[in-house]
């Protein structure tokens, strides 16, 4: 706002007591201005604040962005916490709320569209809320929501879960958190981001033949194995060079199994095409492996058809991260 000046016919005449009248004015005026500042900061913080409304709201915590969850694989179902449940921190509660919640597909349909994701919802019957009715107390206003799932159905692939509130007992559901994406990851220790260093021997054609570099994904598929997916081509590939530029062949991804000394000790073809499927093999005495520690390591060497001394893949994959 401008500065308004107001000019006087008289002089002004300045005393050492209006001055201090003026201080002590000018004092009061600022601790004042701090305090308004300090009551609306506080409708503004929202953790460990005294309850101050009658209204008593349930909703998802943090239910306005989406949650990763990450399981470790399995064969079997197992239960999993994928959210939590709670009374709005600034209600007042004074008596239990059950609150029933359920999966709703349209959920990650409409997340994707305004998030330009890609996530596949998990089929219903997939996964269940065990339980769906959830009674949050006095004492207990927060509780997890669990799920039972086979994390085997949903290793490969990019899933998610949308869960919503539907009916609580006592009080209103959130006009703003009765919706919340879970995005599952199922992971094993092998799995994460890589920057591949590799070579690809290809007597008989020279454009292939030589090194290459690029970044992949190593993404779980079993308990003890994981599959190479190239980010750059969308899909399970193993990248090469065709005379300086990457490129991959459709059919030709691997699949490392590995034993529990981390020795790999058989490479499948991902992508199932039954002429370079069966015929994928670890190179004789390459010691392809996995080298746990700070920066993890997988060693992959192999050679597809029936000749171990071309067509050979010698892959060096350094650990970036998690994905």
């Amino acid at each position: 706002m401008p500065t308004r000046l107001f000019y006087h016919k008289t002089p002004v005449i300045k005393t050492q007591n209006s001055t201090m009248m003026k201080r002590y004015y000018l004092l009061l005026s600022l601790a004042a201005g701090l305090s308004v500042i300090s009551s609306c900061r506080r409708d503004y913080i929202y953790g460990d604040i005294t309850p101050n409304t009658d209204r008593v709201i349930v909703e998802f915590f943090d239910g306005k962005n989406a949650k990763d969850v990450a399981m470790d694989y399995a064969t079997g179902v197992i239960k999993v916490d994928v959210a939590q449940l709670q009374f709005m921190v600034r209600s007042t509660v004074n008596s239990n709320a059950t609150v029933k919640v359920v999966g709703d597909p349209t959920i990650v349909s409409d997340y994707n569209t305004a998030n330009g994701t890609s996530y596949t919802p998990v089929p219903g019957g997939l996964f269940a809320l065990d339980p769906s009715d959830i009674e949050l107390t006095p004492s207990e206003r927060k509780k997890n929501v669990s799920i039972r799932i086979n994390p085997g159905n949903v290793a490969t692939g990019e899933w998610a879960i949308g869960l919503k509130i539907v009916s609580t007992t006592q009080g209103e559901i959130s006009q703003t958190s009765s919706r919340i994406v879970v995005v599952l990851h199922v992971k094993n220790k092998y799995d994460g981001k890589y920057h591949l260093k590799g070579f690809y021997t290809r007597t008989d054609n020279p454009a292939y033949n030589g090194p290459f570099e690029t970044d992949v994904e190593m993404i779980t598929t079993g308990p003890n194995s994981v599959a190479m997916y190239w980010p750059d081509f969308g899909d399970f590939y193993q990248p090469f060079s065709n005379a300086g530029s990457l490129t991959a062949f459709s059919n030709v991804a691997p699949e490392a199994f590995f034993n529990a000394g981390d020795q790999v000790t058989s490479i499948n073809n991902f992508t199932g095409d039954p002429v370079a499927g069966p015929f994928m093999t670890p190179s004789p005495g390459a010691n392809s492996r996995f080298v746990p520690g700070a920066t993890p390591v997988i060693y992959l060497k192999y050679y597809y058809n029936t000749n171990p001394a071309n067509r050979i893949f010698a892959d060096t994959l350094i650990y970036t991260g998690s994905r």
